[in-house]
């Protein structure tokens, strides 16, 4: 009953090339706050194939409201390269901060608990 029913975000025809693929039909959205803001377009990292933009696609859209909510579960960076995403965490939190009105206190508070966690995925 449910084999041609299609869920959100689905698409006939994946470009696997664009990294934002795996947002289906929602990476044209994101596109579009890449059109308004090209900065959100930067890496968070080098070393991470993860955009600004993705973050604030997360807290927009994706209930995200911690710095480990985007790195580990949103975003697949802490499982990728734990260093990395303890060097973008601030970066991260700033984001956030700036979509949620949240206080600079808050981004030192999410940095140093992201912080905590990721050390435990780091051999040295």
């Amino acid at each position: 009953m449910t084999k041609n029913l299609r869920i959100h975000g689905s698409l006939n025809n994946i470009d696997h090339a664009d990294p934002l693929h795996i947002y289906g039909s929602d990476a044209r959205l994101i596109n579009r706050l890449i059109e308004k803001d090209p900065g959100l377009k930067e890496k968070l990292h080098e070393a991470l194939p993860y955009i600004r933009a993705e973050v604030v696609w997360a807290v927009r859209e994706e209930m995200a409201r911690t710095v480990e909510d985007v790195l580990a579960r949103r975003t697949r960076a802490l499982l990728l390269h734990a260093r990395a995403s303890m060097e973008a965490a601030p970066a991260v939190a700033g984001i956030m901060a700036a979509e949620l009105g949240y206080p600079e206190r808050w981004q030192g508070e999410q940095v140093a608990a992201y912080t905590r966690l990721a050390s435990a995925y780091t051999l040295v």
